[in-house]
């Protein structure tokens, strides 16, 4: 049982459509640049921070920016995803926090435990970043995204 939860972790996470593009946010004003143009260009969309973002602000954060985006843009299809690069003791915290999809690039071993823990608290652990739109120093991010949303 362990070693099959091991290889699933190992190998990434399903759950992100492929149809659902993926951008990168770093603060609330890029996540809702990011959900109204999701909302226009009526797509779905998954929210990653940035690298590594849940050790150096913290999921109390970005648990925090969800909900305001969220509020903002309640038409928008989106999924959010907080990068906690190694740290075990981050994505846990997450988890406590209630964010529902996290990223851990540690070891499978530990990955297998985390992934258990994410499946008991509803959360779905991913293993690696996709490629996305980095919001960071775009001069437009508004037009960026619907761009890079509706394939023009």
């Amino acid at each position: 049982m362990k070693r099959a939860a091991a290889k699933r972790a190992a190998k990434g996470s399903p759950r992100i459509p492929d149809r659902a593009a993926c951008i990168v946010i770093n603060d609330l004003a890029e996540a809702i640049v990011a959900l109204k143009a999701a909302a226009a260009a009526r797509k779905p969309v998954t929210l990653w921070s940035a690298a590594g973002a849940g050790i150096y602000a913290g999921a109390g954060w970005f648990a925090a920016v969800e909900r305001r985006a969220r509020q903002a843009v309640p038409a928008a299809n989106a999924t959010f995803i907080l990068d906690c690069a190694e740290r075990a003791d981050m994505v846990q915290e997450a988890f406590r926090a209630k964010i529902k999809g996290v990223c851990f690039s540690g070891s499978a071993a530990l990955a297998a435990k985390l992934s258990d823990i994410a499946g008991k608290s509803g959360s779905m652990l991913h293993r690696r970043r996709p490629k996305a739109l980095d919001l960071s120093g775009v001069n437009d991010p508004e037009t960026a995204c619907l761009h890079y949303l509706t394939g023009d």
